[in-house]
């Protein structure tokens, strides 16, 4: 087949990547190329871990796992590093995420408030608790989309830097499906994958889908200090208090350790606002954190950087094929890399007409517009719901709100 692929991020180039290595004729287009500092993917690494409050993740990541270890094969190189993960947070909340950890089988270690500085050295106590998981680590995202395009190009895969301006697709599924670029080109195809990120609302707007998505700015900071090693530390998960909001951190392995907040900057409106200056600010209280509550007292930033995600109503990612010979993957709820590596395959296989060996189920694209969601409002209450990110621990259910006694 003839295939298109809208973006070439942490989704749409591994899409792209696998599609042409399975015999289409792929053309990828991206407004800014891949891994651009616009885009969604763009920065050295990401936290991967199996730990979650959400069931359908956990089961996601294991089969996620399996993929990056293909890809690290196929790569020569690994694509993500094991360092494990604290994840401290209120006793009830910790209770609740242990019992979802326990259901699934993640092989995991509660740990007094005492003993956290075991598992992460230098970690001030604050009267809370943690678990500990070996499962988790940073996912190396540059490499992972260096590998990613190797395996386009090597399959003979075509690469287009042009801003897609519109996009046509029948809903008989009769004709060919059509990509209009910027300056009056167009594009034709058998097949659409748009896998667009920020972008995405936008285009999926063009076939008279409605889907619920909120692009955010968010900032992440590297910090390193002389007289504390990083490299082997693990992630950290460090739930909200009434103080800050959430916090979560991981190893850049000869860079720094990388801080962020679970809070976004700013709304992001895509191709208007190309603003991604650090905020000094939020710069200043990352490094604050590193300094008083990680124990690095002689912790200086490395860089800083802003980059985009894009909720969904639920925290859970929007995938399926809404129109034949369309697919669509979005919200990635600012956890997409993670997956990265399996949704190459996932979208491939969706692109093909197969069904993929993911359960897709809990992220099927039509969710917030069927029987139950119209009853109570549907996509329009879904939407309303965007009012308040979703966050890290977060229901999976319910809009972002906090898991019970969070």
């Amino acid at each position: 087949m003839q295939i298109i692929v809208i973006g070439a991020g942490a989704w749409g180039l591994p899409a792209a990547a696998e599609l042409a290595e399975r015999g289409h004729r792929v053309t990828l287009v991206d407004r800014y190329g891949p891994a651009n500092p616009l885009s969604s993917s763009h920065g050295p690494t990401r936290i991967w871990r199996l730990a979650d409050p959400d069931p359908a993740k956990i089961r996601m990541t294991r089969q996620s796992l399996e993929a990056m270890e293909r890809l690290s094969s196929i790569a020569g190189e690994p694509v993500f590093l094991r360092r494990g993960l604290v994840w401290r947070d209120s006793t009830a909340a910790l209770d609740a995420f242990e019992w979802t950890l326990a259901m699934e089988g993640i092989p995991h270690l509660r740990l007094d408030a005492e003993k956290v500085g075991a598992r992460f050295p230098g970690l001030v106590p604050d009267g809370r608790g943690a678990i500990y998981t070996s499962e988790a680590g940073p996912v190396l995202a540059e490499v992972s989309l260096r590998a990613q395009l190797r395996r386009f190009e090597r399959a003979g895969g075509t690469l287009r830097i042009a801003h897609v301006v519109d996009i046509e697709a029948d809903a008989s599924g009769d004709g060919p499906r059509r990509v209009h670029l910027g300056g009056g080109e167009t594009l034709e195809a058998d097949a659409l994958v748009v896998a667009a990120g920020p972008g995405a609302s936008a285009l999926l707007e063009r076939l008279g889908l409605d889907v619920p998505l909120r692009p955010h700015l968010e900032q992440v900071v590297h910090v390193a200090d002389p007289a504390q090693p990083f490299d082997e530390l693990p992630d950290l998960i460090d739930i909200a208090t009434p103080e800050r909001p959430t916090l979560y951190a991981m190893t850049t392995p000869g860079v720094g350790f990388k801080l962020g907040l679970d809070a976004p900057l700013r709304d992001a409106v895509w191709g208007v606002d190309d603003d991604r200056t650090p905020d000094a600010e939020r710069t200043g209280f990352l490094l604050g954190y590193a300094r008083e509550v990680l124990g690095m007292q002689g912790a200086e930033v490395v860089d800083a950087k802003v980059c985009t995600w894009t909720d969904s109503p639920d925290g859970r990612f929007v995938i399926g094929t809404p129109l034949p010979g369309v697919t669509v993957a979005c919200g990635d709820s600012g956890e997409g890399f993670k997956f990265s590596a399996l949704m190459g395959l996932v979208l491939a296989d969706l692109a093909e007409g197969a069904t993929p060996s993911v359960d897709l189920e809990p992220f099927r694209f039509d969710r917030f517009a069927d029987p139950e969601a119209a009853a109570g409002g549907g996509a329009t209450a879904a939407r309303a719901s965007l009012a308040a990110p979703t966050s890290i621990g977060g229901s999976p259910t319910g809009g972002g709100a906090p898991e019970p006694s969070a």
